[in-house]
This record gives structure tokens, C-alpha cells and sequence, in this order.
């Protein structure tokens, strides 16, 4: 009777014990998305010297890479002062919003990319109180290369010096990035992108 006993107990932990690795062994690893925002300042020619400031929004699914852009591209040609206040300004201000689909590839703790799409722009001329605008459709381009972690590491803060909770995916990165947008008014720029989320899958 004994016997038995110990029989049937054997069969039950060994049957429980199969079936519990059976369900680990179907759990699957869950993996985190590639979703980063960048931000850019620049340089760019327009014709004219301009500065660019952007701010990208960026998925990743496998290598394609899909972009919401937005960006701001302002030259100044003249400022008249009166002491340290500006009384007349003559300006050009281009704002882009554009849709870009690229490729995008990972090399451990970097990545580059080449995108290109579509944009709906809005240009202002300002000559002292005179005021014209302007609206048009264009091709943005962009190539770039940024900079990130390589593993899961914890989060930094006060510029990097702190960290803080566990080790985790989502984290800063850096880069360069040339752009351009062909259109009714041109330019092309070079500039610095400083970003976060998560850039690769850990």
C-alpha cells in the first residue's frame, strides 16, 4: 500500500513539474518597441544663413523606419535696435510638417538612417510691420547616425550623474543629422540631434 502510494506521488510531482515548464517554456521573452524622439538644432542654408530647430517622432519595425517631423527654419536679415531692444526685424520663417518612411539599421550602440517622404510647409516674410505667408508642399530628406546604449542599463538624471531605479531599455542618445527639404523654398542644413526612448531592442 505504501508502495502505491509513493508511486502515485511520484507520478503526480513529475506530471505538475512537466506541466510547469511546459507553460514556462511557452512564456516568450517580451520584447520592447522601437520608439525614440529626437530633438535638432542646426545650420542651414536657405539662400540665405538660417538656423533650424526640429523635433522628430520616430517608430521602428524591423528596418523601416516611420518619422513625424516638424521644424522651424528662420533667417535673419536685418535687426534695427533701439539699446538692447529690437524695434524692426526683416525675416524668413519656414515651418515644416512632414511624414517620412526610411531605413534604419542597428549596429550595437549606434544606428544610421536615410528617409525621405512628404511635407506641408508655411513660410513667413517679415519686413518691419509688413507681414506675407505663404504655403507649399515638399520632399524632406534626411540621413543621420546617433549614438546610444549598448545594454539595459539604469536611467541618469541631473545630465547623466544620478542613477536611478533599475536597469532598463529606454534611454538618451546623440547624434548628427543632414537634412533638407526641396520645395518652392529650399534648404539644407547639418545639425546635432539629442534623443530619447527606445532606441533598439534590448
Amino acid at each position: 500500500m505504501d508502495g502505491n502510494k509513493l508511486l502515485v506521488l511520484f507520478f503526480l510531482v513529475a506530471f505538475s513539474t512537466t506541466t510547469a515548464q511546459e507553460k514556462l517554456d511557452s512564456i516568450k521573452v517580451k520584447e520592447n518597441p522601437i520608439v525614440f524622439g529626437d530633438f535638432l538644432v542646426g545650420y542651414s542654408n536657405t539662400g540665405k544663413t538660417a538656423v533650424t530647430v526640429a523635433g522628430n517622432l520616430n517608430y521602428q519595425s524591423k528596418n523601416n523606419l516611420y518619422t513625424f517631423r516638424t521644424s522651424q527654419t528662420t533667417s535673419i536679415d536685418k535687426i534695427d535696435w533701439f539699446f538692447f531692444i529690437p524695434i524692426s526685424v526683416v525675416s524668413n520663417t519656414t515651418t515644416e510638417y512632414a511624414a517620412l518612411y526610411g531605413k534604419r539599421y542597428i549596429e550595437d550602440g549606434m544606428a544610421y538612417h536615410f528617409s525621405g517622404g512628404i511635407s506641408y510647409n508655411i513660410n513667413e516674410d517679415v519686413n518691419e510691420d509688413i507681414k506675407t505667408r505663404d504655403t507649399f508642399a515638399g520632399f524632406p530628406l534626411e540621413i543621420g547616425m546617433s549614438f546610444f546604449k549598448p545594454n539595459k542599463e539604469r536611467f541618469r538624471i541631473l545630465y547623466g550623474l544620478i542613477p536611478v531605479g533599475e536597469k532598463t531599455s529606454f534611454g538618451r542618445s546623440f547624434g548628427f543629422k543632414l537634412y533638407a527639404n526641396i520645395a518652392k523654398r529650399s534648404y539644407v542644413g547639418l545639425g546635432l540631434t539629442f534623443g530619447l526612448g527606445w532606441h533598439k531592442i534590448y
